[in-house]
């Protein structure tokens, strides 16, 4: 019988750790931008950017030494293409940039609504290299490029909560 408690702890803590990222969402609505998007609770909504409609930063810690974890929506206007034009354009733009190493994955929704690519950069700023997922909506003449970035230890760690991210974006 201890066995069984001693085992049914550890699927516990197992899953509870893995869950320990999903945590409460709050819902940001821009009606300026029209669009709605969730993102955890606990993370910073910012106005940093002014070419940037929406920027959200995961609150560091003291003993956190980089960049968190971020998220950035922008929107490109783009007449007269469609969602795969969009997309191969935002890899061609990103895969351009200083500091770009290569894309290394690349993906559909389900539902089709995006498409998506991760991709490893250098910051040239700080040096630190970086991975970042790119969801490319097209939506009304406009590329909507939501861009969620991490370090390579906390990526896979987040790419849930970006994919839940990506989900929840509401264009109106």
């Amino acid at each position: 019988m201890t066995t069984f408690r001693f085992l049914g702890l550890l699927l516990f803590l197992f899953f509870a750790g893995k869950n320990s990222i999903a945590q409460t969402l709050k819902t940001y609505k821009d009606a300026t931008n029209h669009f709605e998007i969730s993102i955890p609770a606990n993370w910073s909504v910012t106005k940093s950017n002014p070419r940037l409609k929406f920027i959200a930063i995961r609150p560091q810690t003291e003993e956190y030494t980089s960049v968190p974890e971020n998220i950035n929506l922008n929107f490109i206007e783009a007449p007269d293409v469609n969602l795969d034009a969009a997309y191969a354009m935002s890899i061609e733009s990103n895969s351009a940039l200083d500091g770009f190493i290569a894309v290394t994955k690349k993906g559909t929704a389900a539902d089709g609504r995006y498409k998506w690519y991760v991709n490893t950069h250098k910051d040239l700023q700080n040096n630190l290299t970086l991975q970042t997922i790119v969801f490319v909506y097209y939506y009304k003449q406009k590329a909507i490029l939501l861009t969620c970035t991490a370090l390579p230890e906390s990526f896979e760690k987040y790419n849930p909560v970006f994919f839940k991210i990506a989900n929840s974006l509401k264009l109106q």
